[in-house]
């Protein structure tokens, strides 16, 4: 299983974004209520193999997601914003720039930028949440008979 903490790190040493932390799920990345934050979850892990031999390897992709949670701000219409004005990119560019073609330890693929989408639009909170995936192989063990 892919570890996050080499993330963690990486991710932290980073200025301008808040500390990054790890959640259990997106139910519990979304229920910080400190804004803003974000929050890395392990997501899916996907496993394929090759045609079955003793050299068989698994390969195993990973989704890992970045949760991103900023104040919701009831702003009245006017000119469009900037993309310095928009808090959202602000956090997550540095972030993404961090993790995207970086090559975490134990992997055997460079991170990828699947895609973003908007995870949750509350009252007080907007969440959005990257998805990365990391790529490794896993060797088939050989068992004695």
């Amino acid at each position: 299983m892919l570890s996050l903490t080499p993330w963690l790190d990486r991710l932290n040493a980073l200025e301008g974004i808040p500390t990054v932390q790890l959640a259990a799920d997106v139910e519990a990345a979304k229920s910080n209520t400190q804004l803003p934050n974000m929050m890395l979850v392990l997501g899916r892990e996907t496993v394929s193999h090759g045609p079955m031999s003793n050299q068989a390897r698994h390969r195993v992709k990973t989704e890992v997601l970045l949760v991103t949670g900023i104040r919701r701000r009831n702003q009245p219409l006017g000119p469009v914003a900037t993309v310095g004005d928009d808090e959202l990119t602000r956090l997550r560019r540095p972030a993404l720039t961090q993790l995207i073609n970086w090559m975490p330890p134990g992997c055997d693929i460079p991170v990828k930028w699947q895609r973003g989408q908007l995870l949750a639009l509350q009252s007080h909170a907007l969440f959005w949440a990257d998805v990365l995936t990391a790529e490794y192989f896993w060797p088939l063990e050989e068992t004695s008979p």
